[in-house]
């Protein structure tokens, strides 16, 4: 209407204006006449694809804003929105500076295939189930909350006839994929006991079906365990599948979660550990069987967590001592305001946390003070789990900063957060045993009642043992030397925990140390410090430790090492945290104990238990050297690759691959290290830093595109490389760049010649690898050895050039499989567009190579073939036709366009919408794409392809695609 009312004004004017300029004379100039923007639009109804019509008067130039953060300037585009709301504007311009502007406002609405989780929620979601063998199915408000569904939300309503083999199917969206999670979850309501079965069809492999059963009492949950790797795009149900039950049955929440490794189950089969015995006022016990737990205790409130109600205080893992169960867990808790406990005398918080394996999680645990007493609502603590396991907890009072303890009315449990930090939605069981608050009893554990854990069997050169029982101990020790320590004279080297294995025992520790420097050690080849360490329950400590030089090196260098109280502590700490010290000549060892876990200072002595006191380096037959080659290159033109070392190209002559730089290692270099398979690698022994001249022989490598090698450094190395080609020109002289290397396996590395700033390529006359950091990018000071292979600067071939071929008989387009030249992209631009794209060789249709297109927001990565078929007629009918395979899901307003284009000599080229490929979810399946356009009347130089993975601005925008087998006919 709004237009129509536009319209109308405009007739009139140009009316009023007819009749004006009918009675005026010429001399007063010509008025030019007036540019009026607007469109109407034709929407395909459930797809989302807006043709827009531009009605605009006297313009020549348009600039559209579709309302999603993308514009075209076409006179009438084609767009393919998702779901919402757009407010879309047509700028409509002409040259001699007219302008207007028109908007309109699109209601988009796309229904959407079901794909799980399905919920039956979903306001544009089509739930239309499949029915067959006489079921009947359809979606109604829960009837019955309750049980494991206490939401008053849609559910599915499957009713049996009482044939066999009734159910119903639905064809999903996305597919099911069991690669890795390999449990379906649903909320399922039956007043009788029954089994459901669960079938996945229209796979990638065989069909595959679970049952599980149901109690009987209204909404519970089932989980069907499956052992396929393959992906299902149908999902199938029957309710007492053979048998010829009849009525009515719901479901709900049908989710994919994740499963145990090993094709374990989702729930301990064992108890958690039975805490000790303590006396009754030393503990406050919310939750477990051995001791007596408080009053008045709700163990789920409703506080608007997932899982409300689904508590099970009667989960027994198998041995009858049972557990709090909470599937679907988010957050929990318990509350008992109406018996508010006093904790300010207790010391720790202890709970045994259990979650299932594959569940990546840390649980966030806060006690939370009420309104009576002094303190503060809230405090969380983190507490990193390991799942399939009984995680026991012990958590100082003091951790939970600010919190007061005289009114505790409530405890929370927060799961909403991956092992990483970041946050996590979606909801998984967890199991609680064995919550309570306690303090240490007089007299208590202040002992081991184990020995420390058996160190691995080792080389007597990888260790230097100064205390235990499995190396052999270096002469000479004092293991309780006097240094004016708190108990002097009570060292106890002969403490046995009770299996034979001593330990040293120091009473009434704040420092205490050994001695040998009566024959000082040399542990510049080790990599580690070892040491096992116990301290008595309710010690909130950390220990300090330092190795101690007689000779070059720092005396003193303190490193912080937290512990656990009342349990050993394996300790191994690199030589490299000790900063400034050497290790030429260790003459003694040193543990301070004057600290409290928050780093504070600490005056009250207490008992230390130590043991298994050695330096040691990962053992030298073992992974230190490559036993495999690196990865074989692929082949390119010689025009394509300047390589320096390598078996696969031919390198450059006049090269030294052990030029004297005054780095350790020189010398050493053996550039005929042969893994095992014959193929030769440089070896780089005692490596700081290293290189290769070919100053004699220096290169322009200003044509190319990367530099690439292959880099191996023993397991347990944790180190970082930094590489610089070093130029004798124009350029910076030497630009080190970060390699991040994996230990003990291949690193292959491609680093773009643009990371290396400031560097010119025309003159390159050396290569140097630096290996002087850690891990972290601060400085270590202890060689390693090195081992590199393919050392080389290359460029992809073609990407348009590379001699693009004949198109093959009855066709207008060349390299349509992308095999020419080795798939080096010839005839093809390659356009990233902000995403990426690749020629690659790891999946194709036919042959070996393809394109693959990787999109996300705002990217629109495309390849083209410009100008082709350059003698093709005008009104000429032409077919598209391509392989593609979606390999990521295009999702939140991604689609896969096709254009082409009538080209001209000077005029801007015709554009030709193909339209999108209809189905861009379905994954890891090859499909067909076919589209035709006809050509302008008046072509003059060919047609131009374009096939592009466009994504809009939505931050969640994101598509991959693999094309292959491009063809195009003239029809």
């Amino acid at each position: 209407m709004k237009q129509l009312l536009n319209k109308a004004k405009v007739l009139c004017l140009m009316i009023l204006a007819v009749s004006y300029l009918g009675c005026e004379e010429d001399d007063e100039g010509n008025v030019l006449p007036e540019v009026l923007a607007g469109f109407t639009q034709l929407t395909t109804e459930g797809t989302g694809t807006v043709s827009f019509i531009n009605t605009s008067e006297n313009a020549d130039n348009y600039e559209w804003d579709f309302g999603d953060g993308t514009t075209s300037t076409e006179i009438d585009p084609i767009k393919t929105y998702g779901t919402g709301t757009y407010t879309v504007s047509l700028t409509a311009s002409n040259a001699a500076g007219g302008s207007d502007i028109f908007e309109d406002e699109l209601v988009i609405v796309v229904p959407e295939a079901v794909a799980l989780p399905i919920t039956f929620d979903g306001a544009n979601v089509v739930y239309d189930a499949s029915t067959f063998n006489g079921a009947a199915f359809e979606v109604l408000d829960n009837p019955a909350p309750g049980g494991s569904n206490n939401t008053a939300s849609k559910v599915g309503a499957i009713t049996n006839s009482g044939a066999a083999f009734e159910g119903f199917f639905f064809d999903l969206g996305a597919p099911i994929d069991l690669s890795a999670d390999k449990t379906i979850q649903m909320n399922f309501w039956a007043e009788a006991a029954i089994d459901v079965l669960l079938k996945l069809e229209e796979g990638t492999g065989a069909a595959t079906e679970v049952t599980a059963s149901h109690g009987g009492s209204g909404w519970e949950m089932l989980s069907f365990d499956f052992t396929s790797e393959d992906s299902f795009s149908r999902f199938t149900m029957f309710v007492d599948g053979p048998g010829t039950t009849a009525g009515t049955f719901y479901i709900d929440d049908i989710i994919q979660v994740e499963t145990m490794s090993g094709g374990g189950g989702n729930a301990p089969t064992t108890s958690a550990p039975a805490p000790p015995a303590r006396d009754a006022a030393d503990v406050i016990s919310i939750y477990g069987g051995t001791y007596t737990n408080i009053d008045g205790i709700n163990y789920n409130p409703d506080w608007g967590q997932s899982g409300l109600a689904f508590v099970n205080t009667e989960y027994d893992p198998g041995d009858g001592n049972f557990a709090l169960a909470y599937p679907t867990f988010n957050f929990q808790g318990t509350d008992f305001s109406g018996n508010a406990q006093d904790a300010s005398a207790m010391e720790f918080l202890h709970v045994d946390i259990w979650v299932p394996e594959g569940t990546d999680r840390q649980v966030k645990i806060s006690p939370i003070n009420g309104g009576g007493g002094t303190g503060v609502g809230e405090f969380l603590v983190e507490v990193p789990l390991t799942p399939g396991s009984w995680n026991s907890v012990d958590l100082p009072i003091g951790d939970f900063t600010g919190m007061i303890w005289d009114d505790v009315i409530q405890m929370k449990f927060d799961g909403q957060f991956n092992g990483d930090g970041s946050a996590n939605t979606d909801p998984h069981d967890i199991y609680l045993d064995n919550i309570y608050f306690y303090r240490e009893a007089s007299g208590g554990s202040s002992a081991p009642t184990t020995s420390a854990p058996v160190p691995p069997a080792r080389d007597a050169a990888d260790v230097i043992s100064i205390y235990g029982g499995t190396y052999t101990n270096v002469t000479g020790i004092d293991y309780d030397p006097n240094w004016g320590q708190s108990g002097f004279g009570l060292v106890n080297p002969a403490y046995d925990p009770g299996d034979g294995n001593l330990a040293l025992a120091y009473p009434t520790f704040n420092y205490q140390g050994t001695d040998f420097s009566g024959n000082a050690q040399d542990a510049s080849a080790m990599e580690f410090i070892h040491v096992d360490i116990w301290v008595p329950s309710g010690t909130d400590r950390q220990v300090k430790i330092s190795p101690i030089n007689s000779g070059t090196g720092a005396g003193e260098v303190l490193v912080v090492v937290p512990v656990t109280p009342g349990s050993w502590n394996s300790v191994d700490l690199p030589i490299g945290d000790f900063t400034g010290m050497t290790w030429d000549s260790v003459i003694q060892m040193k543990f301070d104990g004057q600290f409290n876990g928050d780093g504070s200072a600490n005056t009250d002595p207490h008992d230390i238990y130590l043991d298994n006191i050695y330096f040691y380096r990962e053992a030298s037959g073992g992974s230190s050297v490559p036993i495999t080659s690196a990865p074989v290159p692929p082949a390119r033109d010689a025009a394509d690759v300047i390589s320096i070392y390598g078996g696969t190209y031919t390198n450059i002559t006049g090269i030294d691959y052990d030029p004297n730089w005054g780095q350790s290692g020189f010398g050493l270099v053996n550039p005929a290290y042969d893994p095992g398979d014959g193929n030769l690698a440089l070896a780089y022994p005692t490596f700081n830093f290293q290189g290769t001249d070919f100053s004699g022989n220096a290169q322009d490598a200003s044509a190319m595109e990367f530099v690439h090698v292959d880099i191996w450094v023993p397991s347990g190395t944790d180190r970082q490389v930094k590489i610089s080609p070093i130029n004798s020109g124009t350029g910076a002289g030497e630009v080190l760049v970060v390699v991040p290397v994996t230990p003990g396996s291949w690193n292959s590395v491609d680093l773009p010649i643009g990371d290396f700033t400031g560097m010119t390529w025309a003159s390159v006359i050396q290569m140097k690898f630096d290996g002087q950091f850690n891990g972290d990018g601060s400085a270590n000071t202890d060689p390693h050895d090195i081992y590199l292979d393919n050392i080389y600067f290359y460029r992809s071939a073609g990407g348009g050039g590379g001699g693009c071929p004949a198109p093959p008989s009855g066709e207008l387009l060349s390299n349509g499989g992308f095999e020419a030249n080795s798939g080096d992209a010839a005839c093809w631009q390659l356009n990233d567009g902000g995403g990426a794209v690749a020629v690659i060789d790891t999946d194709a249709n036919t042959g070996t190579y393809s394109a693959r297109l990787t999109s996300g927001p705002a990217q629109v990565p495309n390849i083209k073939q410009e100008r082709f078929a350059s003698s093709i007629a005008g009104n000429q009918g032409v077919q598209v036709e391509f392989r593609y395979k979606i390999t990521t899901s295009f999702v939140d307003g991604a689609i896969l366009q096709v254009l082409a284009f009538s080209e001209f000599t000077t005029d801007p080229a015709v554009a030709h919408d193909l339209g999108n490929a209809m189905d861009v979810t379905t994954v890891d399946v090859w499909q067909t794409y076919t589209g035709t356009f006809t050509t302008d009347s008046n072509i003059e130089e060919g047609i131009s392809l374009l096939i592009q993975a466009t994504c809009g601005g939505a931050g969640t925008c994101a598509g991959e695609v693999i094309i292959d087998d491009v063809v195009v006919t003239e029809i």
